[in-house]
């Protein structure tokens, strides 16, 4: 639409993501768009007086209240003639029934209550079991319409709701942050890290404080932050949960003992990690045994992060070990989490001498992985780890290079 907008009025230039923000406060009804009347008319062969009333533009209300001003209908009207208009000459269908759809939930939504709340809770649980295990390209686009919709909700809520529905914003900016990490915009999924932080200490539930914040400091440790970063968290949220034993905790030891191995501090690393092992055995069975969402920690988390340490470590034995153990341990739809540990895996090959059957590991994980994985960000860092331990001399071996290759092609 933007686009369409920008050559009608002759600004092949313009900036379409500016102008495209200004057509969703038009959507919602914020304020009229007549500097572009002649614009919209012209794209969409209308007399702008069919488009345009000369009113004061008004809050939007509820149809439903007592003091309705028609005029916000017109608003609406004009918002739903310009998206069918669009939908039919421009854009994919689907993109724009979603944001009629949010306009359409915006004119039936007077206030939110614990109804409410209970659905987006249904919605959390739904996303726990895609995020991080669906190709994160499929996942961001769903969640950022539903935050969307989450957060009309939030500023219409009743004061009983409000919590629960910021309880549920929080979840869904963790699983979104994770989604931006996967496409490897890590900058952004900072800013969503912040939300997340932001919404669970607003939400009041010190546990969720804590988890996000030890969610964040593990995948700190593979967008360049510095380690230091990574523990800061860790320390926050360890402290938040009072000792308690839930995810947060366990992801917060985990989390710490990782920052540690890749510091280089390994007999602190070696420490967190049986402090890890100690939260794990306390941990309810229903966190401990949810093998399938993100709100569980299961063993394989457990053996995940042992790998991890034993490789940055250098104790091949226990990586191997703790490698197999974790591989074992992945449910069958688990594909990112088992290709990190390959990773680790080539880790240990190269770190014991043998670059080429190193590098020829990395090539055959990406090679298995499904076309819409093989992108993701968590494993490229850690493919590019693994061949990062190869001395000067063996970077210039063949399957060195070639593996190196097959990651700049897969860019």
């Amino acid at each position: 639409m933007a686009r369409q907008l920008l050559r009608a009025d002759g600004l092949e230039r313009g900036s379409v993501a500016n102008l495209a923000r200004q057509i969703y406060d038009w959507e919602k009804g914020r304020n009229f768009p007549r500097d572009w009347a002649p614009a919209y008319a012209k794209a969409f062969k209308l007399d702008p007086s069919e488009l345009f009333s000369t009113g004061v533009v008004k809050e939007a209300s509820s149809p439903y209240g007592p003091d309705h001003d028609h005029e916000d209908d017109d608003v609406k009207r004009r918002a739903l003639l310009g998206l069918l208009a669009t939908t039919a000459v421009a854009a994919p269908v689907g993109r724009e029934a979603e944001h009629l759809r949010a306009i359409l939930t915006g004119t039936l939504t007077t206030e939110a209550t614990g109804r409410d709340a209970d659905t987006w809770e249904r919605v959390v649980f739904d996303y726990a079991h895609e995020a991080g295990y669906l190709p994160p390209e499929q996942v961001l686009p769903e969640l950022l319409a539903d935050l969307a919709e989450l957060d009309l909700l939030i500023s219409r809520a009743i004061s009983s709701a409000r919590p629960h529905l910021i309880h549920s914003l929080a979840q869904l900016s963790v699983f979104t942050a994770v989604s931006l990490t996967g496409l490897g915009d890590v900058r952004a999924a900072r800013r969503w890290w912040r939300t997340s932080i932001r919404a669970a200490d607003e939400s009041g539930d010190p546990l969720l404080a804590s988890h996000v914040r030890a969610k964040e400091a593990v995948y700190a440790l593979c967008d360049n932050r510095p380690e230091q970063s990574a523990l800061d968290l860790t320390d926050q949220a360890i402290a938040l949960t009072g000792n308690v034993p839930c995810r947060g905790l366990a992801g917060g030891h985990s989390a710490r003992a990782q920052a540690l191995a890749q510091m280089g501090r390994h007999a602190e690393a070696r420490e967190a990690l049986d402090d890890l092992k100690r939260v794990f055995e306390r941990l309810p069975d229903h966190v401990r045994d949810d093998q399938q969402s993100q709100f569980g920690w299961s063993i394989q988390r457990l053996h995940h992060t042992a790998g991890f340490v034993y490789t940055h470590t250098g104790d091949h034995s226990r990586a191997r070990q703790a490698q197999d153990e974790a591989l074992a341990s992945y449910p069958s739809k688990s594909v990112l989490g088992p290709a990190q540990v390959e990773m680790y895996r080539a880790t240990t090959l190269i770190q014991e001498g043998d670059a080429d059957a190193g590098a020829k590991h990395v090539m055959n994980v990406l090679e298995q992985l499904p076309t819409a994985h093989r992108k993701t960000h968590t494993v490229r860092r850690n493919a590019i780890t693994a061949l990062s331990k190869a001395s000067s001399k063996d970077n210039r071996r063949p399957a060195v290079r070639d593996a190196y290759a097959m990651l700049a092609t897969a860019t």
